[in-house]
């Protein structure tokens, strides 16, 4: 007896369900409804074959993967076969077929042997060659888009290819931040293109608006109500190939990380996005304002299960630093904080320019092209040398321990107009 999923999309789910009653020695087990159950389905070990329809939802290469890993031989349903074998499926009948082909189709999947796929790419370093890091932090605005931003840009300016992703399903700003009048998402067009399809993802498949030469940027939603479009799942995957494409990946996120509705599925919420973001990351920064209010909220994130689970790839970046809010020297007071509350101590410090800030807002641009000389460009650019891999690393442990940053000046000014690539959303 073969025990099957069935996996179709509701087109074809009743007219396949009867043809598979017809024949002998099949039994179908669930027709799930989305990935999520598809793959709980698999990893029970209740099925020998898994029959696929290419309008599945949710259905990508990495859910077929996980399926073959679970132990499940995969049967393709469609009349698209370069499509499926683009999702790693081998084996498929048309949607014309009939029970008799059905039953064959099984038969020959029973009794093949299952070999892996040839990589798409030779074999590297996990994660690829460039780096990601997420930008994440406490409310009450820390500024982890200005910051996110112009690490990007700074490391641009070092000769590093980057790019900017938005993934903040809460408020996106990286648009507005950098002055482009794009009204696209091309986070949710990527994201809808390696659902439909699992091609090879090069610079010129990635939808992007383009700054600079080395610095590109994927902007977010355009209505935050569009969160649904933002898989978890399907947003690491993403994320992962970007990092084969850049040197650095920045990834700009909300501050909100668990479900509004503690009763939803943790794998359908809202605030999916910046879990899988943080997931994905080499580098977390969480950002805090140098202020009584961001410091509290600061000592509780550091409390919490989810920053101890972050604890090795965690850089705490303190913002909007001034002797006004917290006392003269004011990164000592904060030092003296940190340490007394959570015995930690700041990666990084940035300064609170706020004249350079909001003319740089006010103009859609970065802090470099507003003022290369400003105290605040020169500690970003100081942290990009620092954080980029192959350059000198200051000796600390993660999570905040140890900082040792001296400011330098980026090079070179960027010039040219912003322009956009990538289809409409």
């Amino acid at each position: 007896m073969t025990q099957v999923l069935l996996a179709v999309d509701f087109e074809y789910d009743l007219i396949l369900f009867e043809l598979l009653s017809d024949i002998d020695d099949v039994t179908i087990v669930a027709r799930p409804a989305d990935e999520v159950e598809l793959l709980a389905h698999c990893r029970t070990g209740s099925a020998e074959v898994v029959i696929i329809g290419r309008y599945f939802p949710g259905l990508d290469a990495e859910v077929v993967a996980a399926v073959s890993a679970a132990g499940a031989k995969v049967l393709g349903f469609g009349d698209d076969g370069e499509v499926l074998a683009g999702l790693g499926i081998t084996a498929w009948v048309g949607t014309d077929a009939d029970a008799d082909e059905v039953a064959t189709a099984l038969d020959d999947l029973r009794a093949s042997t299952v070999v892996p796929p040839r990589p798409s790419a030779p074999p590297g370093p996990v994660g690829g060659q460039g780096m990601t890091v997420t930008v994440w932090g406490t409310g009450s605005s820390p500024g982890r888009t200005l910051t996110a931003v112009n690490l990007a840009d700074e490391a641009a300016r070092l000769g590093r290819r980057s790019v900017i992703v938005d993934a903040d399903t809460v408020s996106g700003m990286v648009a507005a931040t950098l002055g482009l009048t794009e009204e696209s998402s091309h986070l949710a067009s990527l994201c809808r293109a390696q659902t439909d399809r699992s091609g090879h993802l090069d610079a010129h498949a990635v939808p992007h608006a383009v700054v600079s030469q080395d610095l590109h940027v994927i902007t977010g939603l355009t209505k935050p109500e569009r969160w649904p479009e933002i898989r978890a799942s399907v947003l690491e995957t993403v994320l992962r190939r970007l990092v084969k494409i850049y040197d650095l990946v920045v990834v700009d996120v909300s501050d909100r990380i668990d479900p509004d509705d503690e009763m939803a599925d943790p794998f359908y919420d809202r605030h999916c996005a910046t879990r899988a973001a943080l997931e994905a990351a080499d580098v977390v920064l969480v950002l805090a304002a140098g202020e009584p209010i961001g410091l509290q909220r600061l000592v509780k994130l550091l409390s919490t299960p989810r920053a101890e689970e972050l604890r090795e790839k965690m850089r705490l970046v303190i913002t909007k630093m001034r002797a006004g809010a917290v006392g003269s020297p004011p990164e000592a007071r904060v030092r003296e904080v940190l340490d007394r509350f959570v015995r930690v101590t700041p990666d990084y410090v940035l300064s609170d320019d706020r004249v350079t800030a909001d003319a740089a807002m006010l103009a859609g641009r970065t802090l470099h092209e507003q003022n290369p000389r400003s105290v605040l460009c020169q500690e970003i650019a100081a942290m990009a040398e620092d954080l980029l891999p192959g350059r000198r690393r200051s000796r600390r442990s993660g999570g905040g321990r140890r900082r040792r940053s001296v400011p330098e000046q980026g090079s070179g000014r960027r010039g040219g107009s912003v322009t956009v690539q990538g289809r409409r959303d």
